[in-house]
């Protein structure tokens, strides 16, 4: 009995503790329910809201591109995509209908967007993500050249004042609609615009976005969806133009909605967006009246070529490629009434085939260079002893060298002729006899080592540094060296290669008191950040040791191939404001298979060359103008240069005011 009361009140004892204990647990719970509903409810419903947080990359502004005188070449503008989050539209049918209606969409778009959507829905990675239904909304810009439209009140549509096409403001319509469209928002970025559209394609160059392979090669740098320079400018100055990106931090509420963490405790707090940094601005020495000058006369021709060099800095006045495209084009299908495109447009399309190679910027481009060359072959006799100015040869239409007849152009000769007129008449023979003389490695080293032709120039854009080949070369090469091939070099043709660019910074060390300048297309960089502005000064690469008296000569020999009866330029001459220089005829035939009857004789024309400077007389400006397959120099290409000299005198008038009554008729008392 003593034994059963006290396992009772052992019981008891044991029971107690337990109402304890559950009283205390549920205590502590009811606290800690009093604590997270009242104390830290608003808090807690606040997270509630919370699905996750959002890091979006913010590209920067692209650095502008601008010519000499601050116009605008190449920048960013803002257009608008349509994005959506597949989990927060709620309707898809619905929504898409109503963009349908609003004339966002059309049927196929949004059958596509529909499905798009469906298919994501069950996805849950993809549901989450942000994608884009729509991209380059038409908005204040037009659709295909970007030029800021008007509003025309009669019509409620904007009309592009450049092309004359109407567009609905799609942007602005699904902006007042949005609010019916869950899981829809509108998206900002930034594309490349180039007013000048083909003019300046091949100089400023182009750019898109990166490609898988080159954002794993980045390691992080790159990101989808960047984009980088391809080529000119935009290529060689990338990083300079590039800039920073930002990061825009937020959360995004369960409902889909953006709550900025000031707006939430702790730990959300802590996020912050961080502002992109934009490119620095890249002004080029490019002058635009230069520009358009070379690029209507050689819009006649196929494929070409021009250069205009300052010759004191060694500044690219202008630089034009023949055929060029149109860089940054983009047109939105269906999104409104298109005009027809202006004559301008129609004339860069109407050789644009892959045929002449529109995407090759020629005037960095290596081709034989013919009886321009000839210059070269001209200072290395005289300064070799090999030439004097009263050195006279006589020509009967070729030369015989080894039981081989190297024929001069002029089929009948020129007879008894002395190194002055054999410039400005082009004679071949007397260039024959002086490359026999002076060899081929001594031609390669007055070409190559003095005036730089076949290495780099130092210009900022990708190059072809060409060819001036040797005798070691040949051996390499082809196994053999022929001492006939020192022939074919004296007057540029065999295996020589030379640019433009190259020629027109040989003739520029002529004409300058001999310094070969480095070339360049930057003029100076301006960061928008800092306010600094560094400036490109002008670089003496090398001087040349060469006797005035010797580079009087072949100015004089220039002179008279543009401004005598006889000299193979004298259609091209300006009377009232002389310029001089040197035609050439490369002999060039190129035989391609599949093309058509056509192509396939332009293809058997000679390359027609013209390289000189203005005015004869205190020389300002050089310029190298090359047709490809045009035929003679001095028919072709040199009327070209003298549509960019006439250019510049009109613009440099003033500066020539002493010089404009012309220049006395004997040529051979020109001098510097």
């Amino acid at each position: 009995m003593i034994g059963g009361h006290d396992g009772f009140i052992e019981y008891r004892t044991h029971f107690r503790w337990a109402v304890l204990l559950v009283l205390l647990a549920f205590s502590v719970l009811a606290l800690r329910l009093f604590q997270v509903q009242i104390i830290d409810g608003k808090k807690y419903e606040t997270l509630a809201m919370v699905s996750h947080v959002v890091r979006n990359r913010i590209q920067p502004a692209r650095g502008s591109i601008l010519d000499r005188e601050g116009n605008v070449l190449a920048t960013d503008v803002e257009v608008a995509d349509l994005a959506l989050v597949p989990h927060y539209v709620r309707d898809p049918a619905t929504e898409i209908a109503r963009l349908k209606d609003l004339g966002v969409f059309t049927a196929d778009e949004a059958a596509k967007v529909t499905d798009m959507v469906t298919q994501s829905k069950t996805d849950k990675k993809k549901r989450f993500h942000r994608l884009t239904a729509k991209r380059n909304l038409v908005g204040s810009r037009c659709p295909d050249d970007l030029t800021v439209m008007n509003f025309d009140a009669s019509t409620g549509r904007l009309v592009c004042p450049k092309c004359g096409g109407t567009q609905m403001d799609q942007r602005a319509v699904i902006q007042a609609h949005l609010h019916e469209l869950p899981g829809f928002s509108l998206q900002s970025r930034m594309v490349r615009w180039y007013p000048a559209r083909g003019l300046t394609s091949h100089a400023v160059g182009f750019v898109n976005e990166v490609s898988a392979a080159e954002v794993e090669r980045s390691e992080g740098r790159l990101r989808p969806g960047d984009v980088v320079g391809r080529s000119g400018i935009e290529r060689a100055l990338d990083d300079t133009l590039r800039g920073a990106p930002g990061e825009d931090v937020f959360v995004r509420s369960a409902g889909g909605r953006r709550v900025e963490p000031r707006d939430l405790p702790e730990p959300f707090r802590d996020l912050t967006s961080t502002p992109p940094v934009a490119g620095k601005d890249v002004t080029l020495t490019i002058d635009m009246n230069l520009q358009q000058a070379a690029a209507t006369a050689l819009a006649r021709y196929r494929s070409g070529a021009v250069v205009a060099l300052d010759v004191d800095t060694g500044e690219v006045l202008a630089m034009v490629s023949q055929p060029t495209f149109e860089a940054g084009r983009r047109i939105v299908p269906g999104a409104g009434t298109p005009a027809k495109p202006p004559a301008s447009v129609r004339a860069e399309s109407s050789v644009d085939s892959k045929a002449y190679a529109p995407m090759m910027n020629k005037a960095v481009e290596a081709y034989p260079p013919g009886s321009t060359f000839k210059i070269v072959t001209t200072i290395a006799a005289l300064v070799e002893g090999m030439a004097a100015e009263d050195l006279e040869m006589t020509c009967p239409g070729f030369y015989l060298f080894r039981g081989h007849k190297f024929r001069c152009f002029k089929r009948y000769g020129h007879g008894k002729i002395a190194l002055v007129d054999a410039i400005s008449k082009s004679c071949d023979t007397y260039f024959y006899i002086l490359g026999e003389q002076l060899g081929i490695d001594t031609l390669a080293h007055w070409a190559r080592d003095v005036f730089g032709l076949g290495e780099s120039t130092g210009i900022e854009i990708s190059e072809r540094v060409g060819l001036v080949p040797t005798e070691r070369w040949y051996m390499r090469h082809r196994h053999q060296y022929q001492p006939g091939f020192a022939l074919n070099t004296a007057v540029g043709q065999g295996d020589v290669r030379v640019t433009p660019l190259a020629m027109a910074r040989a003739y520029a060390a002529v004409v300058n008191g001999g310094r070969l300048m480095r070339p360049h297309l930057v003029r100076s960089i301006h960061d928008a950040v800092s306010g600094s502005v560094t400036s490109v000064a002008p670089e003496v690469q090398r001087l040349i040791d060469v006797p005035d008296d010797f580079l009087d000569l072949a100015m004089r020999g220039m002179y008279g191939a543009v401004n005598t009866e006889d000299g193979t330029a004298s259609s091209a001459a300006l009377p009232e404001l002389p310029f001089a220089g040197k035609t050439g005829t490369a002999q060039a035939r190129e035989r391609r298979p599949g093309v058509g009857a056509d192509m396939a004789a332009w293809l058997q024309q000679d390359h027609a060359w013209f390289v000189g400077y203005g005015p004869a007389k205190r020389p300002r400006v050089a310029v190298a103008a090359f047709v490809e397959h045009g035929g003679f120099g001095g028919a072709e290409a040199a009327p070209v240069a003298r549509k960019v000299f006439e250019a510049y005198y009109a613009a440099h008038a003033d500066e020539f005011a002493d010089l404009w009554q012309g220049f006395e008729e004997d040529f051979l008392e020109v001098v510097r």
